[in-house]
């Protein structure tokens, strides 16, 4: 009973067509209703928005799924630009991202990070003694420290200050437009 009035509440505006030929294959839309109370069922509330799964048809016209594909476009960046920086020491890193996001915000543009990736560590085994004592070993590691920026929507005046930064000597950064 109380399926069959949400039912009715959801679905009493939709027309469904009655045929459709094999060669045609219903696509899938969805639509959002307004919550409200359903009748019959007490107090219970449907969630903010209830999502309708159904073919174009039903819903009306072929604008749905064209809406849906235009709002996810417009929330993808038309433009980026990915600074990843790699050092052995940690504040020359921590030090160059800060001069990295100050000239990128300083232009307005919209920055994502510094994102910590995986420190790569590398160690080399090196033995005491060349000729006796295998045993006796000096371990070496060298730790890659690494950072990721994306600036979003740069500007010319954006590359302008980012090209004019003078970073330290220990730091390599690679960027990716």
């Amino acid at each position: 009973m109380a399926s069959t009035t949400m039912h009715a509440a959801l679905f009493s505006s939709l027309a469904v067509p009655n045929s459709l030929s094999p060669s045609q294959k219903p696509r899938v839309c969805c639509a959002s209703l307004p919550s409200r109370t359903v009748p019959g069922l007490g107090a219970t509330r449907l969630s903010q928005t209830s999502r309708v799964n159904a073919a174009p048809e039903v819903l009306g016209s072929e604008e749905a799924l064209g809406a849906a594909e235009a709002s996810s476009a417009e929330f993808a960046p038309k433009q980026k630009i990915r600074i990843k920086l790699r050092s052995y020491w940690v504040p020359l890193i921590e030090d160059s991202c800060k001069q990295i996001m100050d000239a990128a915000r300083n232009t307005n543009a919209k920055t994502m990070g510094p994102v910590p990736l995986p420190t790569k560590k590398r160690i080399y085994c090196v033995l005491k003694s060349p000729h006796v004592h295998k045993d006796a070993r000096f371990h070496f590691e060298i730790r890659t420290h690494q950072r990721l920026i994306d600036i979003l929507y740069p500007t010319a005046q954006t590359i302008d200050s980012l090209m004019q930064l003078d970073l330290p000597a220990g730091v390599d950064v690679e960027v990716k437009l």
